[in-house]
């Protein structure tokens, strides 16, 4: 009789206790999902913000065109397809690729931007728990051959004109400031003031950057204190608006000449726009790359005989 008792009370509490951890799971879960500002019935969304929402490059990464990287691919031009989410949304690898049960996810159902999954990893061995180095992750997305806009769309194209290849027509040329920065993209593009020192606490202050750091938007202001161009004859500040205006009115020149063209499918045609799109794939006139940018634009120009030939016949 005792053992009976016995059983029958612990089986109470088991029980008990079972329902309890289900009804706690369920509630985290709702709580999880309400504080989803995108959708509160995604299993999808990213909870960093939990834990990190008050840190300086949590706040950063709020102003930076990662955030918005969603939105603005759901938003743009090109059809979109499941695979854009890889680039455009944290998460992709985990969830199309594993999946969830009952949950599909597609661009209907993402719903995280560019956001820390995409970058970290609590699992990693790698500084600042990058998923891959610095050197290799940013690229990854920012190139060529993303595939997003389709066959023959140059969507974007940094990391092509940073190096210096795959234009038509013209040789290999880095930018000379592939060997200069050894951790490519990070040196300018996180490149943030140093942290302030409250004297009266003794503690160091953790500046929220409007460049650099998660924001990831260089400030070429920043060029001058890195040794290289801090001459007054070498001021990017200055030197910038200069090539720009030179690349601007090479494009301008060479749009004119691609929209005039009689046959759109001759290889000179091809050649002169894949150069024309890879420059203005790079922050509209390859920022990353000037000497690279003028080299592409030029040989598209040399082809002008060749295009305009096609005219008569």
């Amino acid at each position: 009789m005792k053992k009976t008792f016995l059983f029958l009370t612990l089986s109470l509490l088991m029980g008990t206790l079972v329902v309890f951890i289900i009804t706690t799971i369920e509630a985290d879960t709702t709580e999880t999902q309400t504080n989803s500002s995108e959708n509160p019935k995604t299993p999808f969304a990213e909870g960093c913000n939990k834990c990190h929402g008050d840190e300086a490059a949590y706040k950063e990464w709020t102003q930076a065109g990662h955030s918005h990287a969603l939105v603005n691919l759901l938003e743009g031009p090109y059809e979109v397809k499941t695979s854009c989410l890889s680039c455009h949304s944290s998460g992709y690898k985990m969830f199309a690729e594993r999946g969830i049960p009952g949950h599909p996810y597609n661009e209907k159902t993402a719903v995280n931007a560019v956001a820390c999954s995409s970058c970290h990893s609590h699992a990693s061995k790698e500084e600042h728990l990058l998923v891959i180095p610095a050197k290799k992750l940013c690229i990854t997305c920012h190139k060529m051959d993303c595939g997003c806009a389709g066959a023959g769309i140059v969507h974007q194209s940094q990391s092509e004109m940073f190096l210096g290849r795959e234009g038509a027509g013209v040789k290999r040329m880095p930018s000379p400031h592939v060997r200069a920065m050894k951790k490519r993209c990070v040196h300018c593009h996180m490149a943030k003031v140093e942290q302030k020192e409250d004297t009266q606490e003794n503690v160091t202050q953790e500046t929220i950057a409007k460049h650099g750091g998660h924001t990831f938007k260089a400030d070429f202001s920043t060029c001058g204190n890195a040794g290289c161009h801090d001459s007054a004859d070498n001021d990017m500040s200055k030197r910038l608006p200069v090539y720009r205006a030179e690349i601007e009115k090479k494009m301008k020149t060479v749009k004119a000449m691609l929209d005039s063209a009689a046959d759109k499918t001759t290889q000179a045609y091809k050649d002169a726009k894949l150069n024309y799109d890879m420059v203005k794939g790079d922050s509209g006139y390859g920022l990353h790359n000037i000497p690279y940018a003028r080299a592409l634009l030029e040989h598209s120009l040399s082809l002008k005989s060749e295009i305009d030939a096609t005219e008569g016949q």
